[in-house]
């Protein structure tokens, strides 16, 4: 049920101001450890999706229990993403930490998604794009998933940027209306 006293315009993707720690290449290797399942909470083996906040907290969501997500959910995901391949998959959509508290799908409506990436095995870690983290959060990934109203927050050479640092550039926008993934890059319209 909604929460009548949190105020809906928290929740408008935009380009959050940002802390500028010197750590942060290790910031996001520690997001990258969290994905990878190597960082979690004591007695937890399940799998975390890592959300880097603005202010450079590093946070781990829970996805389901081992062996707890439906079979249909886990059939699509893997049509999505087959984790007999296990991927890094960075994202950006907006992470400020009150609308994350207030209410983490309402900030990120395909978060579900995410965290069923995560639950099937692919590492999984997600911040807001800003320009003096660009490089840092897109380094070691495979796939890139954007959320498509954070795409004009982003700089203006945003795709050379990732693409000098991920593994291979296979870029997603996840549209709103559809709930549906379109491949940016390399160029393409494949939709997922």
């Amino acid at each position: 049920m909604p929460n009548p006293d949190v105020d809906p315009t928290i929740f408008e993707p935009h380009m959050p101001e940002v802390d500028f720690p010197p750590t942060l290449e290790d910031i996001f290797a520690k997001a990258r450890r969290v994905g990878d399942g190597e960082l979690k909470p004591p007695n937890n083996d399940g799998r975390h999706v890592a959300v880097v906040t603005p202010g450079r907290m590093v946070m781990m969501h829970p996805c389901a229990a081992p062996g707890t997500m439906s079979p249909t959910a886990v059939e699509s995901v893997e049509k999505l993403l087959p984790s007999s391949t296990k991927r890094r998959v960075a994202v950006i959509a907006y992470t400020e930490l009150t609308a994350l508290k207030a209410d983490v799908k309402k900030t990120i409506p395909f978060f579900g998604l995410l965290t069923g990436l995560a639950y099937v095995g692919h590492s999984v870690w997600v911040f807001e794009g800003h320009s003096s983290a660009l490089a840092a959060g897109c380094r070691e990934a495979d796939v890139l998933i954007l959320d498509e109203l954070m795409i004009p927050h982003l700089a203006s050479d945003w795709i050379r940027t990732v693409s000098r640092v991920m593994k291979r550039p296979l870029i997603y926008k996840h549209e709103r209306s559809t709930f549906s993934l379109r491949k940016i890059a390399p160029e393409g319209t494949k939709t997922l």
